[in-house]
């Protein structure tokens, strides 16, 4: 009696071991389907991240070459009203000399 004691008890231990590692199994199948769809969230708000950066990174360049265009018209009108003053500085300056 005894043996057959110990062979129901390993079959009832066995199908509990079994049940467990089918839960088990559902459970990782479940924790990977969460992973999978957290990690393509991740990786699309990533995209948007980069997309956003990159509009930002466009609108500055934008803005810097528009500055910099400021900055050489402002130079040059500086630069053509500065030799314009030094011409008619000279130009009154010699005139006095020759009276």
């Amino acid at each position: 009696m005894p043996e057959t004691d110990e062979a129901g008890s390993w079959l009832e231990s066995r199908r509990l071991i079994i049940s467990q590692l089918s839960s088990m199994d559902g459970s990782i199948k479940e924790l990977s389907t969460k992973i999978d769809r957290f990690n393509e969230a991740a990786r699309e708000k990533a995209i948007d991240v980069a997309k956003e950066a990159q509009t930002g990174i466009t609108e500055l360049n934008l803005r810097v070459a528009m500055l910099e265009m400021k900055a050489k018209m402002w130079g040059a009108a500086i630069g053509l009203v500065a030799g314009g003053v030094g011409t008619i500085a000279i130009d009154i300056i010699k005139r006095a000399f020759d009276h």
